[in-house]
């Protein structure tokens, strides 16, 4: 079997959903997984149909339901565009806070998004709190067990 590779693309504001990107790049890698690392302030839409390896998007909302600032770009040119990403495999890793009523939704519509362009989810879209780094631990384990069943990597 070839090497797998992913690609983990981030959105952030303050720096959360930096961090755990470089932190699933640092597991993948002593996995022997080779990963690439974007932040979608400077990644476009039509770069996804370039991609022939799963994507991990990692992503906040802001304020009440916004995407984080830097990745707005991005976002507002993935809710309009009608491209074809059958194909793609891909997982969402939302951030957010509880107390806004709209918790988590630019990582919901991220992940809404890409199955209606016809990607294919890896694994379920995981919404975590402001505890994110507790919970990290939980959904990294079940990440890296499915990418394990579906890829062959070692966990």
């Amino acid at each position: 079997m070839s090497e797998l590779k992913l690609t983990v693309l981030y959105g952030t504001e303050t720096g959360n959903c930096r961090g755990v990107a470089e932190k699933v790049a640092k597991k993948g890698e002593k996995n022997g997984v080779d990963v690439s690392l974007y932040d979608l302030a400077e990644y476009t839409v039509d770069q996804l149909k370039e991609i022939d390896n799963p994507v991990l998007v990692v992503i906040s909302t802001w304020d009440d339901g916004a995407p984080p600032p830097k990745a707005a770009p991005f976002c507002n040119a993935l809710a309009e565009v009608d491209i074809d990403l059958s194909g793609l495999k891909f997982t969402v890793l939302a951030l957010g806070d509880t107390e806004y009523p709209l918790y988590c939704q630019c990582g919901k519509e991220v992940d809404a998004k890409l199955s209606e362009l016809g990607a294919e989810r890896v694994l379920e879209r995981t919404d975590l709190g402001s505890d994110f780094m507790v919970s990290y631990i939980g959904w990294s384990k079940k990440f890296w067990k499915t990418m394990a069943g579906v890829y062959g990597v070692t966990a």
